[in-house]
């Protein structure tokens, strides 16, 4: 009889051997140790079991299984129940049929437990399928007792809440998921640690005890192979023998069952520590896992999306923690249809108190502004102005908003109507095919338009100029250019300014790549015209130091007056009314002068010599070598020429 013992023994450590040699052996092996538990069960006195090889059936209205007394009642506090098999099915049967779980911790794991519920393998159909009618999900802050119904969707809805906290994510980690791999590696070390040393030192128990069991059974056989085998006194050994093996049996078989069940969850700790490890090796780390898609994705369907930063009452919070945030390298709002044209009418609105979009790059507490916004549309719209409703419910533009205010700032801003032509760009956006033909129109409608190049500081909390930016420069190039200052019926007001150091009015050709002057235009005119104009001088105190007018022909034409004048008319040179006049407090002629026609002179004449062909004197002649007839005194000299144009100031811009 030893040899089952033997056996025992035998099929014991070849179970202990298997714990690291996979899951199939692993399997094949508690198969054969089924029959040692078989065994044990069956020879403890403790426990019942109920079989029949087709089926066996419980019924009644009502069915309590557990550690309960008559009425249904726990009567311990580590009641176990354990529904193990193949296929395990819960079914509430009828129209008002129902299925309640209710635990302080529910948990639910598509795994395979093994025939002794001590693995844990995942499998390729690990997986969880819930269908229902409606899903509710309710998670609540609650102590002692729940507060709040789950919100019902109805049918065909799913209700999802969370008091504090939600989170949804499709992602699959790397450096997160090896330190929890290594954390979890290091708890399972530890615990086959302590798994081997209770597997050595229940081995050893369990090796004592079938030796001893051996010894009992040896004496029990030699008794009965003696001659005397029926006197009293050999049976009375026997029933001592069976006795001592009796009581011997119980410990025999607790600490095999526990000697297995440690190999059982060693076994299991092997596999999760080798599954593990295999993981770990094949996470990829760095930029091999951050370039490379990991295929991770979320889908969310449906017609209508509303998302809220509200709380359960339905008030929007608007506190500084209230927020949604989205972070991506990459995102896309289309409005297509299932042809991928635009849906007609389709719309993006964002509407905010403050709305910033910026591509800077914060690396460093420095933020280089990198890439690019681009907007392309057939009509684009800035506006800062106030709209109003009126009584049909139409949006109407009330006024310009107060400070309203559009501010552009690069280094580089190009503001283009020329129409592209087959115009091709490279991966960097640099053109490298194409042409652009001038085309369309650029209007600015403003009561105030300024171009400055002007370099600001900051005083009292305002920008305020500090001075002209070195070399900057406003270019206008076009084939015609208009200033104008008019009404809407035609008639010119209001006044054109230019101011500047040095000013240039030119007509002249440009060198094309320096835009520098090359020469004059060929054909090229100029016309100053006004009803008044002023050249030189703006007022009394403000007047030009000098004047200078250059050319091959010059010419000044008054049609009623031409006068030149020095100060305030000490000399001067008139043309009006068809007269020329000069005067001064001494004027001079120098250089051959013909007079042709009659000359009056109204004063006295001196020359130191005259030739004349005829000279008459009608009132004397007087010579300090001749004297004829009797002198009297000559005519006083004339009044002084008067001018008859006065300075004036130009008029203020």
């Amino acid at each position: 009889m030893t040899y089952i013992f033997e056996e025992w023994k035998e099929v014991l450590e070849k179970f202990q051997k298997c714990v690291d040699q996979g899951v199939e052996e692993m399997h094949q092996q508690k198969e054969e140790v089924q029959q040692i538990k078989d065994d044990i069960f069956s020879r403890l006195d403790s426990g019942n079991i109920i079989r029949d090889d087709r089926r066996i059936v419980l019924s009644a209205p009502e069915i309590i299984i557990g550690d309960v007394d008559k009425s249904g009642t726990l009567t311990g506090e580590m009641g176990t129940v354990i529904v193990r098999g193949h296929h395990v099915a819960l079914e509430g049967a009828g129209e008002s049929g129902s299925v309640v779980t209710r635990a302080p911790l529910i948990e639910q794991k598509a795994v395979n437990p093994g025939i002794d519920g001590h693995e844990n393998v995942v499998g390729t159909t690990s997986q969880i399928v819930s269908q229902a009618c409606s899903i509710m999900l309710h998670s609540s802050n609650a102590t002692d007792a729940f507060s709040q119904v789950p919100a019902d969707p109805g049918n065909g809805g799913i209700s999802i809440h969370a008091d504090s906290q939600l989170n949804i994510e499709a992602a699959v980690s790397a450096e997160q998921r090896k330190k929890q791999i290594e954390n979890t590696l290091k708890v399972l070390d530890k615990h086959s640690g302590d798994l081997k040393s209770s597997m050595t030192a229940q081995k050893s128990a369990v090796d004592k005890f079938i030796s001893e069991m051996v010894k009992l059974v040896e004496k029990e056989e030699k008794l009965n192979e003696t001659e005397n085998y029926e006197t009293f006194v050999n049976l009375s050994d026997i029933d001592a023998l069976h006795d001592e093996m009796d009581e011997l049996m119980p410990a025999l078989l607790t600490s095999i069952q526990g000697f297995i069940n440690t190999v059982s969850e060693l076994a299991e700790v092997n596999r999760s520590k080798k599954a593990l490890k295999a993981e770990k090796d094949n996470i990829k780390t760095g930029d091999d896992f951050k370039k490379n898609t990991t295929g991770a994705a979320m889908n969310i369907k449906a017609e209508n999306i509303s998302i809220a930063t509200a709380d359960g009452d339905g008030n929007l919070h608007t506190n500084s923690e209230a927020g949604i945030s989205v972070s991506t390298p990459r995102m896309a709002v289309s409005m297509h249809d299932g042809e991928g044209a635009l849906v007609k009418d389709g719309y993006f609105n964002v509407s905010a108190h403050d709305i910033n979009i910026n591509t800077a790059n914060p690396k460093t507490k420095e933020w280089p502004v990198e890439g690019k916004v681009h907007i392309w549309s057939k009509d684009i719209s800035l506006e800062a102005i106030d709209y109003k409703m009126n009584d049909k419910g139409v949006f109407m533009e009330k006024e310009l908003t107060k400070d309203g205010k559009i501010t552009l700032g690069a280094k580089t801003i190009e503001v283009s109507t020329a129409n592209p032509k087959d115009v091709e760009r490279d991966e960097k956006g640099k053109l490298t095919k194409g042409e652009y033909t001038g085309d369309g129109e650029l209007t600015l409608k403003s009561k105030s338009i300024s171009v400055e190049g002007l370099d600001y500081e900051v005083k009292d909390g305002k920008q305020k100029a500090k001075a002209l930016t070195k070399d900057s420069k406003v270019t206008i190039r076009a084939e015609k250019q208009t200033i104008i200052a008019a009404d809407g019926e035609g008639k010119a007001t209001g006044s054109i300014a230019i101011n500047a150091k040095a000013v240039s009015v030119k007509s002249m050709d440009v060198d094309k790549e320096k835009l520098t002057d090359s020469g004059l235009a060929s054909g090229s005119t100029m016309t100053l015209v006004s009803e008044k104009m002023f050249v030189g001088q703006k007022t009394k105190s403000e007047k030009s130091k000098k004047l200078q007018l250059v050319s091959e022909e010059l010419g000044a034409f008054g049609d009623k007056t031409l006068e030149i004048q020095q100060g305030d008319g000490k000399a001067l040179v008139q043309l009006s009314g068809g007269n020329a006049s000069m005067g001064g407090s001494k004027s001079q002629i120098y250089g051959d002068t013909t007079i042709t026609g009659k000359a009056d002179i109204k004063g006295d004449v001196k020359a130191p010599k005259g030739t004349f062909d005829n000279l008459e004197a009608k009132t004397s002649f007087k010579s300090s070598n001749i004297s004829d007839g009797f002198a009297i005194p000559g005519a006083p000299a004339s009044g002084k020429l008067s001018a008859k144009l006065k300075t004036e100031d130009a008029p203020k811009e």
